[in-house]
């Protein structure tokens, strides 16, 4: 009879094999998982991680870099995604999952704050050199209940290049959700 293995992990070690009842996730040399845009302290696989709070990445993202842990910790970030996204793909994005409501015709009309967004993406265990986000900027923020039941805090750090106007032809953004009960 054949038991589910629990997902394991031994840090410090490149190469080691995480098995996940069936199917299973697991890192040859390099990046965990086979996926270059994870980052080496990623615990689990960047879609799982956006699942679990039932959230795509835009169409079209670009320069993807995340970092994700399993199980978040209260005020621990998981995932923290870093990436470029045309202005348009992610205005549909944050519309189609009901991110930013109807009516609200240009992010800066929105409840959101605006300024220096997000934080210093280094301080999350971000790889790739992805950007802070400074003014001017949007950070459009969300609370989730994830698929375990637990309350989110979902936040898009969205840099207006342009000014405080529409999202631009292409922009940055820093995609963070706190691992906490709100």
């Amino acid at each position: 009879m054949l038991f589910p293995l629990p997902m394991l992990r031994f840090p410090g070690r490149r190469g080691y094999r995480a098995e996940r009842s069936r199917g299973g996730w697991g890192c040859d040399e390099g990046r965990p998982f086979g996926d270059a845009r994870a980052c080496e302290v990623s615990e689990i696989p960047l879609q799982a991680a956006l699942d679990a709070v039932r959230l795509p990445l835009p169409a079209g993202a670009k320069d993807v870099h995340h970092v994700t842990h399993s199980p978040a910790t209260p005020g621990q970030v998981s995932p923290a995604v870093a990436f470029r996204v045309s202005g348009a793909a992610m205005d549909r994005c944050l519309r189609a999952n009901r991110i930013v409501p109807a009516g609200v015709d240009r992010l800066v009309n929105g409840p959101y704050a605006t300024g220096d967004s997000g934080a210093d993406p280094a301080t999350l265990g971000l790889c790739g050199g992805g950007k802070e986000i400074f003014a001017p900027s949007v950070l459009v923020d969300r609370r989730v209940t994830g698929l375990d039941g637990n309350r989110r805090a979902l936040d898009f750090a969205v840099a207006l290049p342009d000014g405080y106007g529409t999202l631009p032809a292409t922009t940055d953004v820093l995609l963070t959700v706190a691992g906490n009960n709100l």
